[in-house]
This record gives structure tokens, C-alpha cells and sequence, in this order.
């Protein structure tokens, strides 16, 4: 029995050193490849090396003795991330049949293990070196691109100098967060995303890259993931007005009002002096024909500042609706109505209330064409002739510019 334990004992220890031997070999195989591509040497013979390489640690790899070998996962994780590089250049079969989104996530996270599982620190600075190797070319290209608007090669550039980072155990914020403005600017909602995930798990600058993280998730229809994300952020700073601003705007976009009213509320109630979020909140609840919060709103808006013509525009205009309103309801009851007379001279009321406020519209930007429509408009309604001339005079004018 004990030469048959034996015996099976010393067959395990030759499959376990055959294993090592195929990590040597993908070893040899790379520094080849590695050594032919720093050199600039033929391409052909570089993609060689690489398959031979590949085969080699493909065996290793996958088999229990060696899964979780520092060396091995090292090793797994050079080939692969090079793989999509060197099968680019060389047009190499074998290497271009190879799913390249899949081997360099297979070859980073492989980076990382290898310095996880590496207790005794073998092969962390070589890890390391390599890694460096790219942050640092990578960086310095994605610099420069975006320094140049080239948004895409920026994009890559920085994310890729960012995720080499990762790999040693650096959090690249300030690569992931450029590399993910240069995604933004041209529509690369994926690469954006990655990026922005990142720097929101870092809390590097929260509220922008909250905000450009949900904007990435919800054109690509991840609605639901952005308002989770965004909960969750409320969570993790219950005190940043922008996240919140952010849970407003995702709210809107959806139509759930009185959802975004209840954030905006919180996000009022941490800067209670923003006009801009007074004023929103005004807007929102006009939308939801909430008459008096939506006057509310906006008069507090003014007492903040009484020279914003957003609001003096918005408040008019409420006025003139609500006019309009009461005056077409007005007109809807039967003939001899005992209530016809009072709604008429309620919406008049209302008329005569908005003209002020278009008034101060019109002053602040004189020609604004479209505040002269509406205060032309509410002259009419409230009956002031001669106003109403002068101020369809004035329409007249500003068009024919």
C-alpha cells in the first residue's frame, strides 16, 4: 500500500513540475516576444513567440497545481494583455481569433492576482515594471491628445495608463476622470462608464463624476443602475448638494415629478439661497399644475435675486396661463352663467399680475423678441390698449432684424 501512495506521490510531483515547466516555457516564450517588440524586431516573429508563449501558460494556467502561482497568473497576464496589440499588428491568426476585450480583462485581473497570491514578493516588481512600462508611455500620449481635443486617442490612452495602474495597486483618479471626459466627448458611453466607475468608487471629485457617470448609464438605457448608483452615493454624502441635484435631473428626465421634488426639497434645504434651485423647483411644480407651490417657488426665488429674468419670465408666465385658464373655463359655462362675470374679471386679475414681471423681462434683455411676445400678449388680455400698441410695435421691429 505505502509503494502505491509512493508511487502516486511522485506522479503528482511530476505533473506539478510539468506545470512549472510550461510556465517556464511561456517565460522564455515572452521575454523572447518582449525582447523582439522593444527592439522593434520583425512582426512575424514577434506574433510566434507570443502563440508559443500562449500555449504554453493556456496549460499551466487552467491546472490545480499551478491556478494560483504567482509566476503562472504573472505570466497569464503579460501574454494576454498583449495579445490584442500584437494580433493588431501582426494580423496573426491564431492571436486575432482570440476575443481581445476578454484577454486584456483576463490578463489585468491576472496581474492583480499574481500580486495577491505573491506572499513572499517574487515577481511583485516585475509585475510592477511592466505595468509602469505602459502607465507611463500611455499617460504621456493621453496628455498630449488631450491637449489636442483628439478625444478619442485621449480616451484610451489615459483610461488604458489608469488601468495598468489598477493592475499595480495605483488609483489613477485624475487618468480615469480626463480619460473619461475625452469617452464623453465623443459618445464612448462604455469606456466613459468604466472610467467614471472608477472615480466614483475612489470619491474622487463625487458630485462630477456621479453626474457623468449617470449620464453614461442612462444613454445606454441603464436607467435603473444610475439610480441606484445614485441613491447610493446620496448615502455615502448626505450632504452634497450636486449628488442630489443629480437624483433631481435623473427624476425629470424619467417624468417622476414628485420624486424630483422631494430630492430638490433636500437639495434646497442644504443651500436654501440657490436661486437656480428655487427656481427649478418652481418649474417642476408648474409642471405638475401645482399652482401655488409653483408661485411659492418662484417668489422666493425673487426675493433672492430680483434681477433673474428666468424667473421674472417664468412667474409672468405663470400668471398669464393661470389667466388663460380661468378665462377659457370661463368661457366653457352656459350661457348666463352667474359665475361668468367673476372668472372673466379673476383672469383679468391674473393678466395684470403678469404684466410687472414681463416688464422687468423685457428691461433686462430688450431684445429678447420672445419676453416681448408674452408682454404684448398679457397688455391685450388686460386690457391696456395703448401699452399693447407699443409693445406689438415693438415685436415688429425686433423681427424684421
Amino acid at each position: 500500500m505505502k509503494k502505491v501512495l509512493l508511487v502516486a506521490a511522485i506522479g503528482l510531483t511530476s505533473v506539478a513540475f510539468s506545470q512549472k515547466g510550461n510556465t517556464s516555457s511561456a517565460g522564455i516564450a515572452f521575454k523572447n516576444y518582449w525582447t523582439l517588440k522593444l527592439s522593434g524586431g520583425d512582426i512575424e516573429e514577434q506574433a510566434k513567440e507570443l502563440r508559443d508563449a500562449k500555449e504554453f501558460i493556456d496549460k499551466s494556467y487552467v491546472h490545480a497545481d499551478t491556478k494560483d502561482d504567482p509566476k503562472t497568473l504573472m505570466y497569464y497576464g503579460k501574454i494576454y494583455v498583449e495579445i490584442p496589440f500584437c494580433a493588431a499588428m501582426s494580423g496573426d491568426e491564431v492571436l486575432s481569433a482570440v476575443d481581445q476585450q476578454k484577454a486584456v480583462e483576463d490578463g489585468f485581473a491576472a496581474l492583480k492576482r499574481s500580486k495577491e497570491v505573491d506572499t513572499k514578493g517574487r515577481y511583485e516588481d516585475d509585475v510592477d515594471d511592466y505595468c509602469n512600462f505602459y502607465r507611463q508611455q500611455l499617460s504621456q500620449v493621453g496628455i498630449k491628445m488631450y491637449e489636442e481635443e483628439k478625444w478619442a486617442e485621449a480616451s484610451g490612452a489615459l483610461i488604458g495608463a489608469g488601468m495598468f495602474g489598477d493592475a499595480m495597486g495605483v488609483s489613477d483618479s485624475i487618468y480615469f476622470f480626463y480619460g473619461g471626459l475625452a469617452a464623453t466627448n465623443v459618445d464612448s458611453l462604455e469606456m466613459a462608464e468604466e472610467a467614471f466607475s472608477k472615480t466614483v468608487e475612489w470619491g474622487y471629485q463625487p458630485g462630477s463624476s456621479i453626474y457623468y457617470l449617470s449620464q453614461a448609464l442612462q444613454k445606454q438605457g441603464k436607467v435603473e443602475e444610475a439610480e441606484k448608483m445614485i441613491k447610493e452615493q446620496v448615502k455615502r454624502y448626505p450632504g452634497n448638494k450636486d449628488i442630489l441635484i443629480e437624483m433631481v435631473n435623473l427624476y425629470i428626465d424619467t417624468d417622476r415629478k414628485e420624486e424630483a421634488v422631494t430630492a430638490l426639497n433636500d437639495a434646497i434645504a442644504l443651500d436654501p439661497n440657490n436661486v437656480a434651485l428655487v427656481y427649478t423647483a418652481g418649474t417642476i411644480y408648474e409642471n405638475m399644475e401645482d399652482f401655488e407651490n409653483a408661485e411659492k417657488q418662484y417668489l422666493k426665488a425673487l426675493e433672492l435675486d430680483g434681477t433673474d429674468v428666468n424667473t421674472l419670465s417664468a412667474i409672468g408666465g405663470l400668471y398669464f396661463n393661470k389667466g388663460a385658464d380661468v378665462n377659457n373655463a370661463a368661457n366653457k359655462l352656459e350661457f348666463g352663467d352667474p359665475k361668468y362675470d367673476s372668472m372673466v374679471a379673476e383672469s383679468k386679475d391674473y393678466f395684470k399680475k403678469a404684466v410687472p414681471y414681463l416688464e422687468k423681462a423685457t428691461e433686462a434683455k430688450p431684445d429678447n423678441v420672445t419676453y416681448w411676445i408674452a408682454l404684448k400678449d398679457a397688455y391685450g388680455k388686460a386690457g391696456d390698449v395703448e401699452n399693447f400698441k407699443k409693445a406689438k410695435a415693438k415685436v415688429a421691429e425686433l423681427q424684421a432684424q
